[in-house]
């Protein structure tokens, strides 16, 4: 049985006027004065919800990294497990941008957890449509809708197999596992009906790993 696990924004700040170091540091855009950060509790929720913002707020993804942690860590629920950056021409848009990422975090995603053990968890997100982050840092064409798919290695790359057969969709980027967050997946494109076609293939073959952990015996 499985269900979904809410996350959180952890942390949200925003730096009205930027200094010129912090512009030229983060490669910032030169008409862009204002920049937002924030943390979470998850790292992959947080790389779509940055690219939602870019779908409905003036703003540019400006820095998103994760830290050498897991969902679930002590620590993680102080400091978070990933953080990201917005930057914009005007404080207004970047604090827009920012809502939307929140929202989105908060309201709109989750991380799915099976038989209530928090340890075997996965994320599984559609998305209808990229945002402008995603289309230019993957190189995604127009219109693709995208799956993102995220498990513990061992089982994420057994269901990234599968959710490739389940569809005709393209990988847009691969997880080299381990990550720093000790996970696996991928992101992957295509039409709305094989992404969700690979979603749920790859969803359902995480559950079988967490269920037959041991083929070999």
């Amino acid at each position: 049985m499985k269900k979904i696990k809410e996350t959180s924004v952890l942390r949200a700040q925003i730096v009205p006027n930027v200094t010129q170091f912090y512009k030229e540091f983060l490669d910032i855009p030169g008409d862009h004065q204002s920049i937002g950060f924030l943390s979470t509790d998850c790292e992959e929720i947080l790389y779509l919800a940055l690219d939602d913002a870019t779908k409905k707020a003036d703003v540019k993804v400006a820095f998103v990294n994760s830290a050498n942690v897991g969902l679930g860590n002590l620590w993680a629920h102080i400091r978070g497990v990933a953080i990201g950056m917005l930057s914009g021409p005007k404080v207004q848009d970047v604090r827009m941008g920012m809502l939307y990422a929140k929202d989105f975090i908060e309201r709109h995603s989750g991380c799915y957890v099976f038989d209530g053990d928090e340890d075997r968890y996965c994320y599984v997100h559609l998305i209808p449509r990229s945002g402008p982050y995603y289309l230019k840092k993957f190189k995604i064409p127009p219109e693709s809708a995208v799956a993102h798919l995220s498990a513990e290695p061992v089982a994420a790359t057994y269901a990234l197999d599968k959710a490739l057969k389940a569809g005709d969709t393209r990988i847009a980027h691969l997880y080299r596992i381990p990550t720093r967050t000790n996970m696996g997946g991928g992101i992957l494109y295509g039409t709305e009906s094989a992404c969700r076609a690979a979603a749920e293939s790859f969803l359902n073959a995480v559950e079988y790993c967490y269920d037959n952990p041991m083929e070999i015996n």
